[in-house]
């Protein structure tokens, strides 16, 4: 029987990989997305609502993370993202910890395609709108993500960055203006 619910889940999935190896894992994850989808709707739920649903969800959230509505936290392997203190994430933020090519790519690029690897976000930082956080990035401690980007590699500590794929476009000054 496990295994004719588990075909039957896989089937659903088209080309994708079912990450699930058991029932109850599948059972997990299914309640997962609907944790998600409640967090990351755009109804004003408020950003602490969304940070308690995305930590029953499993990802370590720090205290003072604003989240805004939109943002995909990894739905299979949320409990490797961790956010920091006094991060903000604006809208539309894609946060990825797995790839996981289609069957005949597999094929074609061996195992190693299949890649699971921890995002963090460091305290400070900020994402802005619609930036999307790859697989095994650190985002350094006070940087700042402009709109748009795509980030591929880690980002130093108080930098902002920018473009696609994410290059350094400064470095962040301390303001001692009083």
């Amino acid at each position: 029987m496990k295994n004719i619910i588990l075909n039957i889940a896989q089937e659903q999935l088209g080309s994708a990989n079912l990450e699930a190896k058991s029932v109850v894992e599948l059972i997990k994850s299914f309640f997962g997305k609907i944790l998600q989808w409640m967090a990351m709707t755009r109804f004003p739920i408020g950003a602490k609502m969304r940070c308690r649903l995305e930590r029953l969800r499993g990802v370590k959230i720090g205290k003072h993370v604003f989240l805004g509505g939109g943002n995909i936290l990894d739905r299979t392997r949320p409990d490797l993202i961790t956010i920091a203190d006094f991060v903000s994430l604006a809208g539309g933020v894609v946060i990825l910890t797995h790839s996981n090519p289609t069957t005949p790519l597999r094929e074609i690029l061996g195992p190693e395609s299949h890649q699971v690897s921890p995002v963090h976000i460091k305290r400070g930082a900020w994402l802005a709108v619609n930036v999307v956080i790859l697989p095994g990035v650190t985002i350094g401690e006070n940087s700042i993500v402009a709109t748009g980007a795509v980030v591929t590699k880690d980002v130093p500590p108080y930098t902002l960055v920018g473009g696609t794929p994410a290059r350094v476009i400064k470095k962040i000054e301390k303001n001692n203006n009083k």
